[in-house]
């Protein structure tokens, strides 16, 4: 997933497209100091608050902007960077686990002054999502967890030719990234028009300038979600004791995170909400207007 990312911000920073969206909306980035870092935001829109938690080596630029723009109507979204992302600071110490991003997002609500948030995470901020219900339930009002997974040994993985690709540094960014979307012609389609949104809206000054992620931060991630997520059973085991509504959320041709994980994340949360959307683990970019208008009917 880091190439993937890192491809999509090389894809992005590359020629600009006429924006289609129609947003006047500019970020305007401030900063919170949550224990020992410093997490970038910028926030946008009306509404109840709704805390974005990003992927993995994903900064807060890299939201779908016509999924912003709807969530937006109805929202007020809260847009940052994980620790060590983009304009977000770090520590010398390597403390970047699952639970410690999870931390940082609950530090991040109550420096905001927020007594309770929603939360709409994807992908490694899924798994930062479900440490969040887990380890602060009184800071959420509703969650949406997006291409998510359970950790330890109830992880379903992804294929080994998908692993193969996605670990094989010569294979090419943009076959990587095609990975996130079906391999069919109209999977294609929105993916790329997807990175087309991306150009349109940095060109025009909707979404922050913001791509930048270190080697270091890369490596600290990588540990995070991989060798420590998958060594951990805890996660899937607690689930069952989350007392607010969830959105389990997936794409049907979810080639990374498999759908089969959804589906036990959404057996094991008790009366969660479980919808799958045509496409794969970018879903919600392919399909940004229609996840949207069910997240907004989810958290009325």
């Amino acid at each position: 997933m880091k190439r993937i990312l890192l491809a999509i911000s090389v894809a992005l920073l590359c020629t600009a497209l006429p924006s289609p969206l129609h947003a006047e909306f500019k970020p305007e980035i401030k900063y919170a100091q949550v224990g020992d870092v410093k997490l970038a935001y910028y926030t946008r829109g009306e509404g109840e608050p709704l805390l974005m938690i990003n992927g993995v080596m994903s900064s807060m630029s890299l939201w779908d902007p016509l999924m912003l723009e709807t969530l937006a109507q109805q929202n007020q979204l809260i847009l940052f960077d994980n620790r060590g992302v983009g304009l977000s600071t770090d520590t010398k110490e390597n403390n970047t686990t699952i639970p410690q991003m999870a931390d940082d997002a609950a530090g991040l609500i109550k420096a905001l002054g927020f007594k309770k948030v929603n939360i709409l995470a994807f992908s490694m901020g899924a798994r930062i999502g479900q440490q969040l219900l887990i380890r602060h339930p009184d800071l959420v009002n509703k969650a949406v967890l997006c291409a998510a997974n359970p950790g330890g040994k109830y992880d379903d993985v992804a294929a080994p030719d998908v692993e193969a690709k996605l670990n094989n540094p010569k294979t090419p960014g943009m076959e990587r990234i095609a990975l996130t979307a079906p391999n069919t012609e109209a999977g294609q389609a929105a993916l790329k028009a997807t990175v087309e949104r991306l150009k349109a809206a940095i060109a025009a000054g909707i979404v922050p300038d913001d791509f930048k992620v270190s080697q270091e931060t890369t490596e600290r991630q990588d540990r995070a979600r991989t060798t420590l997520w998958t060594a951990d059973n805890s996660n899937f085991e607690n689930l069952k004791n989350i007392k607010v509504p969830v959105l389990i959320a997936d794409g049907r041709d979810d080639a990374i995170d498999p759908p089969k994980n959804s589906l036990m994340i959404a057996n094991q949360i008790p009366f969660s909400w479980l919808a799958f959307f045509d496409g794969g683990h970018s879903f919600l970019y392919t399909s940004p207007k229609h996840f949207a208008d069910t997240v907004n009917a989810f958290l009325q």
